[in-house]
C-alpha cells in the first residue's frame, strides 16, 4: 500500500499533513497537494498554507476546512496512454 501520509485536523481550522512531496496549486478556497502517489484536495474558505517543507514532507494549513479528498494521480501523460 502506498504512503498517503497522515492528516491531523483540529476543529476544522488547522490541518497538519505528512508525506507531502509537492504543492500543485493553491488559493484561498482550494489547495492541491501531491502526497505519495495521490493528490490531496483540500476545499474550504480562507485557506492559507502556513508552512510546507517537501524535504521533510510536512505541511500546515489553516482556514475553514470543509473537505479533504484523496485522488489517484495518473501515471504518464494522456497522449502517452493513447499511443500505447
Amino acid at each position: 500500500m502506498e504512503n498517503c501520509g497522515n492528516l491531523i485536523l483540529e476543529n476544522r481550522a488547522k490541518l497538519s499533513i505528512s508525506a507531502v512531496s509537492d504543492v500543485e496549486s493553491y488559493d484561498d478556497k482550494r489547495i492541491v497537494l501531491k502526497v505519495g502517489e495521490s493528490r490531496l484536495i483540500i476545499d474550504g474558505s480562507g485557506l492559507k498554507i502556513n508552512s510546507v517543507n517537501v524535504e521533510d514532507g510536512e505541511a500546515a494549513i489553516t482556514g475553514q476546512i470543509d473537505s479533504c479528498v484523496y485522488t489517484r494521480t495518473a501515471r504518464g501523460s494522456f497522449w502517452g496512454k493513447l499511443a500505447k
